[in-house]
Order: C-alpha cells, then structure tokens, then sequence
C-alpha cells in the first residue's frame, strides 16, 4: 500500500506547493498571503518561480533578483500604484554593463530566467549619480547579461543623470546563451538619456519584443537598439532627440508613431523601417551607413529632409513624403527607389560623387556629450549612448 500512497499524495503535495508560490504579499493589502514590508525582503525569502503581489504604496529601495519570479502590483482601497522610490540614503552602483560602464539599477536582473515585473512603477528622481563627474549611469530597470523576462504595464520615468538615465534596459553579451525580454504596455518619460535601451554584442544573443509603449525622452533617445533581433512596433514615441536609433541592429522597426523628434528613426547600417508615421521632425529618416531598408513610411513635416541618405546606399521605396524641405537629400548615384512626394520644396537631391566615409574616418571632431546634436554627417553614432559611453566616434 505505500507505493499507492505515495503516488497519491506526492501530486497533492507538489499542487500545494504551487499554490504557495502564488500566496505572497508586500504590504497588508492581500488577506491570508504571507507578508512582508519589503520588496527586497520578499524576494530574497520566496521560492523560485514565485509570484509576489506587491500593495498599493511607496516603497524605497533597490531590489535585485537572481531567481525566475513575478513581481505584480495589485490594486486596493481604490489605489493601484505601487512606486519603487530613490531611498533616503541614495543608489549604490550595483552592476557593470557589458560595454564596462558603472549602473546603478533600482531593479537589477541579473543571471536568471523568467522575471516578470508588470504593473509597477519605478521613479528615479533624485537618483542622480552625476554622471558628468561620475561616469557612473542611472537605470530604472535593468536585465544584466544571462536575463530574461517580460516587462508589461510598467512606467519608468525620472531617470536623470547628466544624459545618463535609462528608463529600461536590457543587455546580453555576445557568445552566451541566447536571451530574451519583452517589453510591452509601458510608458518610459521624463528620462534624459535613453527610454529602452537594447544591446548586444557579436554574436547577437538578444531577441526583443518592444510594443504598444509610450515613449519620451528628452533630450536623449526613445529607443536604442545595438545588433538585437525581434520587433520595435506599435509604439508612440515622442518629444525625443531620437525617436529609434538602430545601430547595427536586425530588429524590425514597424508601425510606430514618431512625432516631435530631430531625427525620427537614424540607421548607422542595415536594418528595417516600414509602415511608421514620422512626423514634425528635422529629417525623418536619417542614414549613416549602408544597407537600411526604408519602406512604407508615412513622412510628414520634416524641416530639413523627409529621408537624409547622406550619400549612403539603401533601398527606399514606396514611402510617401509630405511637407519636407526636401524629400530625398544626398542620394547616391544609382538610386531607383519609387516614392511619393506633396508638398515637397525639392523632391530629390543627388549630388554625391562618392560614397561618404564612415564615421570612424571623420578625424578632428570631439566626441559629442548627451544632449549635444549635430546634422554633420557621421556625427550622429558619435551620441554618447550605453554601447557608446564617452561618444568616442566609430
């Protein structure tokens, strides 16, 4: 009879302590949860895989997570904001990136799975670390190298430092194992540096889903991506020096709103924009390297250029361009793309003699701090980002 009793109740024990995994709480808002007064608490005492439910409050700290769990604020009492604060004492330095710069994250991932945060928002005003001075950048959010998870329903706002704040940001080395990080729902604002941060090194080993986001990020970019592969679609991004800058990636940047920016998407090489609407930008699409794919985009008010090619060759096509300076601006010779122009003061211009020398070879040129823009061609990849630290140029 004791193989049949264990068969039995080793299901039945295995159910509970599943149940159990659902049954924690930071706050007093969750009857009958086991309950702590810290995140960070929580976390460190909770089985992996565990939920942990967190109250409507204000919680100052900085938490770390090393184990696949989810972290979900919950509503009560007609309140459903549970905010991550700057605590009293400051941010300690607490990861390094994979481009060797200093961070202090407010929410570190680090070497784990599976970490879901979603209906939380984390504020990092008074986070500064002086960057300037410092070197040291400030992250909202931040999944390290050999992390992954989802992000939904999140907002990361307040990360000021110098031009070093990150509202989300998510990295892999290159060689490892491959990793993933969704990003979706969320609003990114009031961050001075990037809104998303997504890098990788080569190989590429980060795949993306960025969608459906608000996005602002003032004076830096919205999105920055570096060699990851996935989707950037569905967002509204806005009041931003960039709105998506694609360094090198193989992402796709699709249906997006793009409004209010000095370059609304800026490519250094191969990558995919189609189907975005661009609009009340200095130039809408912005090349500094070959082999883009510019298709299907809606531009509109664009005060230099509807497309600045900068003598770079790539396919463009099947875009309409409305009210721009000019439509097409320094296209290479060769160029047959098929687009549509209204209200366009010169349609296209095309004189370049040679293909422009990449960035790299442009000598005599200090390196560019955030917050500092230059229409100079080469000079854009000179931003001073978090694959890019000093803006020392490529």
């Amino acid at each position: 009879m004791r193989p049949l009793f264990l068969l039995v109740t080793l299901p039945l024990l295995a159910g509970l302590a599943m149940a159990d995994n659902h049954n924690f709480a930071v706050g007093t808002c969750k009857a009958h949860a086991t309950s702590f007064t810290m995140i960070q608490t929580a976390v460190n005492a909770v089985p992996p895989g565990s939920t942990i439910s967190i109250c409507p409050g204000v919680y100052p700290e900085q938490v770390t997570i090393s184990k696949p769990l989810t972290l979900q604020g919950i509503g009560s009492n007609n309140a459903d904001q549970a905010v991550i604060v700057v605590p009293s004492g400051g941010l300690n330095t607490n990861v390094t990136s994979i481009s060797g710069q200093p961070v202090a994250a407010q929410v570190l991932v680090q070497n784990t799975s599976d970490v879901n945060l979603s209906n939380i928002v984390v504020d990092g005003t008074g986070g500064t670390q002086s960057c300037s001075a410092t070197g040291i950048w400030l992250a909202g959010i931040f999944y390290a190298s050999n992390s992954s998870g989802n992000v939904s329903h999140v907002r990361a706002s307040g990360q000021s430092d110098d031009g070093c704040g990150v509202g989300i940001w998510a990295e892999n080395g290159g060689g490892g194992a491959y990793q993933s990080v969704s990003i979706t729902g969320s609003s990114v604002h009031d961050v001075d540096g990037v809104g998303i941060s997504l890098v990788t090194q080569s190989p590429s080993t980060l795949t993306v889903e960025v969608e459906n986001n608000y996005i602002s990020s003032q004076p830096g970019i919205g999105v920055f991506a570096v060699g990851v592969s996935g989707d950037v679609s569905n967002n509204n991004l806005n009041n931003s020096f960039a709105g998506v800058f694609d360094f090198g990636a193989s992402a796709t940047i699709s249906s997006n709103d793009v409004n209010s920016t000095t370059f609304g998407i800026a490519m250094v090489s191969t990558g995919s924009a189609q189907g975005n609407d661009i609009a009340n930008t200095s130039n809408g699409v912005y090349l500094e390297g070959d082999g883009a794919n510019i298709q299907q985009n809606r531009i509109t008010l664009a005060s230099l250029a509807g497309v600045e090619f900068n003598c770079h060759v790539a396919t463009v096509s099947n875009n309409r361009i409305n009210d721009a300076a000019v439509g097409l601006n320094d296209v290479p010779a060769g160029f047959t793309g098929t687009n549509s122009f209204f209200n366009t003061g010169t349609v296209i211009t095309n004189t370049c003699v040679a293909p422009l020398a990449p960035a790299s070879a442009v000598r005599g040129a200090a390196p560019m701090a955030a917050g500092v823009s230059s229409s100079r061609p080469g000079m854009l990849s000179q931003w001073r980002t978090p694959a890019n630290p000093k803006g020392i140029p490529h």
